[in-house]
């Protein structure tokens, strides 16, 4: 697997000001198409089961991630629980579930936070909001970069209504529009919405990937 049209040696030299801008949008459907793989995977050896929790869940997709990886040539580096101490006030820094980060500068990353969701658990939905779409708008996550990822591990429930809760809520937190969007090879589950922050690049873009495990 290559990222045709992309100029690699941009990620070896230089500090990238916006790493998703680097990317372009054909880089950020490759990292996002690696991370949908992965979840085909899961699903066709049925490594998941009902009563995994989200970490155990995200490191056999990260598993799957970095066994798919080796197969390809890009120069940037997956990494797990990528902590940023640059927003540490006390206790652990606020670590992101995994990223792809620049070989050369550690705060420059494409981050994927993951929860888990299901149908009518209102304390999910709200950690979903609360400690994954709002940590990237607060500049916890990503901040040196434009673009993140969600990815919504859905164990129980209709898949249809959770993804409009998810909608519902995401408009009540700072009325974004959270829009279907253009399909990752065979995966379809894939929306986009866009953000201001305050802190770190703005305008900022979030692909939402809802992977069903019911």
């Amino acid at each position: 697997m290559r990222l045709a049209d992309h100029p690699h040696q941009q990620f070896m030299s230089g500090t990238p000001e916006d790493l998703a801008q680097d990317l372009g949008a054909h880089g950020t459907m490759v990292l996002l198409g690696i991370i949908c793989k992965a979840y085909e995977n899961l699903r066709t050896y049925k490594k998941v089961t009902p009563q995994m929790d989200e970490p155990e869940i995200t490191e056999e997709l990260f598993i799957e991630l970095q066994l798919i990886w080796k197969e390809t040539d890009l120069t940037l580096v997956p990494i797990h629980e990528k902590p940023d101490k640059k927003r540490k006030k006390r206790g652990r820094s606020p670590a992101i579930d995994f990223c792809f980060r620049h070989r050369w500068y550690k705060n420059s990353y494409f981050g994927a936070e993951c929860k888990i969701l299901e149908e009518n658990n209102n304390r999910l939905y709200s950690l979903y909001i609360e400690e994954g779409v709002y940590r990237y708008l607060s500049g916890k996550y990503g901040e040196n970069c434009s673009a993140g990822s969600m990815i919504g591990y859905i164990k129980i429930g209709n898949g249809t209504e959770i993804i409009n809760e998810v909608r519902t809520r995401i408009k009540k937190l700072d009325s974004s529009e959270m829009q279907k969007a253009d399909s990752i090879g065979r995966f379809t589950q894939h929306y986009k919405s866009r953000h201001r922050r305050k802190i770190g690049k703005s305008p900022f873009r979030i692909h939402h990937l809802f992977f069903s495990f019911t």
